[in-house]
């Protein structure tokens, strides 16, 4: 499975955010609805459907339990981590614990990223996406590099 695309949404005063149909339909039939949200490392929220969080749970399983590093990481990982369904109008609830990260707009971007969907403030978004751009050479010379690197392993 693989999410794409970007779809300005909206907020309610409830926390409740209407998932796009275009991003549902992208959701495996054996979710029912349900996914993980969590904080992500970026500025944002982080949408898991069931089968990528499981996937990124035994990686996170791996690492070592007597290491502060690592427990520091899962820590960090799993801020406000929840598992919710959508309702019967699609939408779903952003707890008041993660709510905070996304800031008093009631304006949000979700932006399908591979196997997760981001779930962005939307002048957060704007912000964010402006210094990359102006970054981009930067950013492509360090991703090629490492493309690079992943094929001369092969």
């Amino acid at each position: 499975m693989t999410f794409r695309g970007q779809y300005d949404c909206s907020m309610d005063d409830k926390g409740r955010v209407k998932m796009p149909a275009l991003l549902r339909k992208q959701f495996p039939a054996e979710d029912g609805g349900r996914f993980m949200i969590a904080k992500d490392m970026e500025d944002c929220l982080v949408i898991y459907p069931m089968k990528t969080w499981e996937k990124m749970e035994q990686q996170l399983l791996g690492l070592n339990t007597f290491s502060l590093k690592h427990q520091q990481f899962i820590n960090a990982v799993t801020v406000g981590l929840t598992e919710i369904e959508l309702d019967s109008a699609d939408r779903f609830l952003v707890s008041k614990s993660l709510m905070k990260y996304l800031g008093n707009s009631k304006d949000i971007i979700l932006k399908g990223k591979f196997d997760r969907i981001q779930v962005w403030d939307a002048a957060k978004y704007e912000q964010y996406t402006q210094g990359n751009i102006a970054n981009i050479q930067s950013l492509a010379d360090e991703a090629a590099a490492h493309i690079d690197g992943e094929n001369g392993k092969k």
